[in-house]
Order: C-alpha cells, then sequence, then structure tokens
C-alpha cells in the first residue's frame, strides 16, 4: 500500500544540476503542489491510499487520538469512518483543517502538497455491551465494519496498513493487552486490546524465532494451557510449509470474556482473541493462528471473498493439526466438521459479485463459507495431493502476503500451477445449495 517515491526529488536534483530548472514540489499528476499551509474545503474521498495509523486511547476518559498518515495524492480530500464517535479537532502541523461531519463520516480537507499528509484527530468514543467498538468489560471487537466505533478509520477488508497503538489510563491493577506496533499492512479491525486481571505464560520459540504465549485469566490456567499445548508445534508448521509470519516476532492467543456461549476467536494478529468458552479447544488456537497467513497476511478483495479466508483457514487448522498431532487428531477435527457442514447444507459460501453485500445483513457470516470452503480444499487435496496443495497456498501467500486477493485468483493460480482447472469443483461445493456427493474434485 505503501507509494512512497523519492523519484520527484531525484528528478529536482538533476534539473538544478544540470540546467538550473524549477525545483518546486509537484504532485503525483505533475501538477504544481499545494503549499502546506492551504486549507482546502472538506471534500469526499474514500479512495485515499491509507498508509499508517497510530491510536493514542486513554481508557480511563474515552478519548482517543489517531494521527494519520496518507499517501501523495492528486486529492485534496480524505474521508474516513467514524461511526457513532465524537469528533473534537482535525489538524495538521500549520493548524486546523476544514471538515464536514456526516452521518457517521467525516470528510477532510488537506492540501495536496505531492507528499504523504498526516492529518491528527482528536475524538472521544462509547463503551457498549454490543459488539461493535470498545466492550464495556475492557476489550474491544470491531470485525467487520465497526472500526470507526474506536477510531477514524476504513473497514473495506482490502485496505491495509500499518497500525499502532498506546493505551493510558489503564487501571493500575489490570494488564493492558496489545500490540504497540503491526508494521506490515494489516486490515482495520486488526487493531484491538484487552485490559483484565491477565498471566501471561510463554509457551515456546518456534525455529523462526516467534515466541508462542497465551494470556489467561484468574481461573483459566488448565483450560488455557491445555488448550494451548500445541500451539507453538502448529505455529511452526505454519511459518515452515506457509512462509514466514509478517506480523512480529512474539504471538498469543488472548482470552476475551465475550460471555456465556460465545465459542471461537478472532484474528487480532499478532494477540488474537480466544473467547473464553473456547480456551481449551485446540482447533480455535490454530484457527485464529493461521489467519495470520490468510485473511490478515493476504486480505480479501471484498466480503463476497469471504471463503478464502475462513474456508482457507479452517483446511489450515484440520491439516496443521493432522500433520502436527498426527491422522486420529485430524480425522477428529474433520469429524466435527461434518456435523457443522450437514447445518449449512444449503448455505452459500461463495456469493457473485464484489462490495455488493453486507456480510451480516445478507447472511454471508455463518458456517457455510467456513466448512464448505474447508471441504472444498479437503476434496482438492484429494485431487492433487495434500503437498501439492500446500506449496500452492505457500506460493500464493508468498505472492499476495501484505495484500489483497480474490478468491478467484486461487482457482485460477491453482490450474496455472497444476493444469488442473478446479471451478467446477468450488462451484458445486462453494455455490450450490446440495452438497457434492464425493470428497474428491471431479
Amino acid at each position: 500500500m505503501r507509494m512512497l517515491s523519492v523519484l520527484t526529488v531525484l528528478v529536482a536534483a538533476v534539473g538544478v544540476a544540470a540546467c538550473g530548472g524549477n525545483d518546486e514540489p509537484r504532485r503525483p499528476d505533475g501538477g504544481k503542489a499545494d503549499d502546506p499551509s492551504e486549507r482546502p474545503a472538506a471534500g469526499r474521498d474514500l479512495d485515499r491510499d491509507m498508509l499508517s495509523t497510530r491510536v493514542e486511547a486513554n481508557v480511563a476518559e474515552l478519548s482517543g487520538t489517531a494521527t494519520i498518515t496518507v499517501a501523495p495524492s492528486d486529492s485534496r480530500a480524505l474521508s474516513l469512518e467514524i461511526g457513532d464517535l465524537t469528533i473534537v479537532s482535525v489538524s495538521d502541523d500549520f493548524g486546523a483543517l476544514e471538515t464536514n461531519i456526516g452521518l457517521a463520516t467525516l470528510d477532510i480537507g488537506v492540501p495536496a502538497t505531492g507528499d504523504p499528509n498526516t492529518v491528527v484527530i482528536e475524538y472521544t468514543y462509547l463503551e457498549r455491551d454490543e459488539f461493535e467498538g470498545a466492550l464495556d468489560n475492557g476489550i474491544t471487537l470491531t470485525w467487520p465494519y465497526y472500526c470507526g466505533n474506536l477510531f477514524p478509520c476504513k473497514s473495506d477488508p482490502s485496505d491495509g496498513l500499518e497500525l499502532e497503538l498506546e493505551l493510558t489510563g489503564v487501571p493500575t491493577a489490570d494488564t493492558a493487552v496489545y500490540p504497540e506496533a503491526i508494521v506490515a499492512d494489516a486490515p482495520a479491525y486488526m487493531l484491538a486490546w484487552a485490559i483484565g486481571d491477565y498471566t501471561y505464560q510463554s509457551l515456546g520459540t518456534t525455529t523462526a524465532g516467534t515466541e508462542v504465549g497465551v494470556y489467561y485469566l484468574p481461573g483459566e490456567e488448565t483450560i488455557a494451557t491445555t488448550g494451548t499445548e500445541n500451539l507453538p508445534a502448529l505455529f511452526e508448521w505454519m511459518e515452515t510449509t506457509l512462509g514466514p509470519y509478517t506480523f512480529g516476532t512474539r504471538v498469543a492467543s488472548v482470552s476475551a470474556p465475550w460471555g456465556a456461549g460465545a465459542f471461537g476467536g478472532m484474528e487480532h494478529h499478532p494477540l488474537w482473541h480466544v473467547g473464553t468458552a473456547a480456551m481449551g479447544d485446540e482447533e480455535t488456537h490454530a484457527h485464529e493462528a493461521a489467519h495470520g497467513w490468510y485473511g490478515n497476511g493476504v486480505r480479501i478483495e471484498c466480503w463476497e471473498d469471504f471463503v478464502l479466508s475462513e474456508g482457507t483457514v479452517s483446511y489450515l487448522t484440520a491439516r496443521s493439526i493432522e500433520v502436527v498431532r498426527g491422522t486420529i487428531a485430524g480425522d477428529a477435527v474433520w469429524e466435527g466438521y461434518r456435523g457443522r457442514l450437514a447445518s449449512v447444507a444449503d448455505g452459500l459460501a461463495w456469493p457473485q459479485g464484489c462490495g455488493q453485500i453486507d456480510i451480516i445483513d445478507d447472511g454471508l457470516f455463518s458456517s457455510a463459507p467456513y466448512m464448505k470452503g474447508a471441504f472444498f480444499f479437503k476434496s482438492l487435496a484429494a485431487k492433487i495431493g495434500a503437498e501439492t496443495l500446500d506449496a500452492i497456498l505457500a506460493d500464493f501467500y508468498r505472492d499476495h502476503v501484505g495484500g489483497a486477493a480474490a478468491f478467484q485468483e486461487l482457482l485460477d493460480f491453482v490450474e496455472a500451477e497444476t493444469g488442473y482447472d478446479p471451478d467446477s469443483c468450488a462451484d458445486s461445493w462453494l455455490r450450490a445449495e446440495a452438497l457434492p456427493e464425493s470428497e474428491v474434485c471431479p
């Protein structure tokens, strides 16, 4: 996503040396750059390339400061999602910027200087009891499109940027668990924190040097250590098989008190959250870890490509457990999957189009992309070989890490690498109501 270049500077320098040419700054389109002190009128631009966001949040005062850097552009506008934030001020190094605060959207006027623009936004936010921002029990959850309730952002799943976070106002008796920096491009929903009476336990270090651990709450030590007993080995298999992990050298599962019945996790890498009810479940820990490669490492192009995230990761969960713990453990995962698959037999896992659905309102957030996606990959592995599929997923990750991809791109890559066209198999698993009769692609 970062599009910084020294080309303009080099051209200007050569011009001065050769003939005393004009060294005034230029916009990307070659036009004369604005003076950075100019204050353009607020405008609408939802497509600005965001490079980074640093959030400083005072959790006692429910206030925050977001420092947002966007790439050079000919545009003099920047638009951000702000949910139900209260905006206090918007400025840059030269003072207040012109703004227009609409319904959940902040439009800002920014000078087109030919350089990255940095905008500082001060705001307050709300705590809530629903999973749409900062919860009133000390944790956050903004997936899929609620980041604007926590900080000014863009929730498009294809967008990636570097993220930094600093919390103040944390109660002295509690521990705030969050990454201070996510240095690889990541989706906005990855920014998260958890505050509570946490204990950290290191579980081991992979050959690549990644420390794997777990944060648990009082009374959870036994289930937490049971559920994560094999997590270092599972994570090492992912690093070794799929490629280098890009979100840091220290990862952990973090217990998230979501309440009774909230079984699962959320891929807030490198410190992903696992619901308290699932802390003893190895499958959940492995699933959230695998999102470091698909879903986060390779983002989805649009919500219609959700299966590229969850279907791939569900398959990788079973595959990693099978390799690390053996066939019996792997078969147990697949038997559990079959029970879930039966409940979504008529569910759509891969809708047509891109950017045309609401993942929640249109029902795509269901077990269908997870389970139908997993069984598609299982059927594909039976056709082309599990190790061949491992290599394909590794190569596709290598080619797309840090960016976004569509599920069709992966299918096309399979055909290019193997000569086998998986489209009809994918359609039968992901776009048909009836389940295929065979777990081997035709």
